[in-house]
């Protein structure tokens, strides 16, 4: 008797090749675009002690995925800023009836907080704006000794879209008492948070955006 043997059809491997193939395209489209969103800032606190006090000389870069008109458009809305800014509980422009084009006055409440001590932050900053560039801040008045910050904005675009590099650096001189040893590192963390919180705002999608403050009656 003869035994007649069943052979199984054994598939193609070629269709598989193919999706293998779309897979690595897709995810080399996605990729930088991914990279760029899971990148957290980069923060850097340098502390020097100018008569006995401190001083933090800080530089930062944090990527948005996002475009110059939509970033600019977060930094420049001053009065919205402590709905999305950690430790920023007010902020609005002043009237500066003797202001430059593209300059403004305004004033900024909130507070720091080291270890169980919780410190108030007040200023009153001139603002001096490079459109959709740079943004430079100098102190008028407020509990800092002194207090000089700049926001620069460059066109980063990765393959998933557009985006931007942002740059935030400053000279900052507490009026009050801050903690030697733990200071730098509290800086980082705040600047840190503050970075993180701007890429949220400037990422979310135009439409859920809250809406302006309204002015109090």
């Amino acid at each position: 008797m003869t035994r007649m043997t069943t052979r199984q059809a054994v598939p193609h491997p070629l269709p598989l090749r193919r999706a293998l193939s779309l897979l690595c395209a897709v995810l080399a489209t996605l990729l930088p675009a991914v990279a760029a969103a899971q990148t957290p800032p980069l923060v850097s606190v340098n502390t020097n002690r100018v008569d006995g006090r401190a001083e933090f000389d800080v530089r930062a870069e944090a990527y948005a995925r996002t475009d110059i008109a939509r970033a600019w458009k977060v930094l420049t809305a001053y009065d919205r800023l402590a709905e999305f800014v950690p430790n920023l509980q007010s902020s609005r422009e002043l009237p500066f009836p003797d202001a430059a084009p593209n300059e403004h006055l305004v004033e900024q409440h909130g507070y720091g907080k080291f270890l169980f001590i919780r410190q108030p932050i007040d200023l009153v900053l001139r603002v001096q704006e490079q459109p959709s560039s740079a943004i430079d801040m100098s102190l008028q008045s407020g509990n800092m000794r002194k207090y000089h910050a700049r926001w620069e904005l460059e066109p980063r675009d990765v393959a998933g879209g557009p985006g931007v590099l942002l740059r935030y650096t400053g000279l900052i001189a507490p009026d009050f008492y801050v903690p030697g040893l733990f200071g730098g590192v509290l800086m980082r963390r705040d600047l840190t948070a503050m970075l993180e919180a701007v890429v949220r705002e400037m990422e979310k999608p135009a439409d859920a955006a809250p809406p302006p403050l309204q002015s109090e009656k």
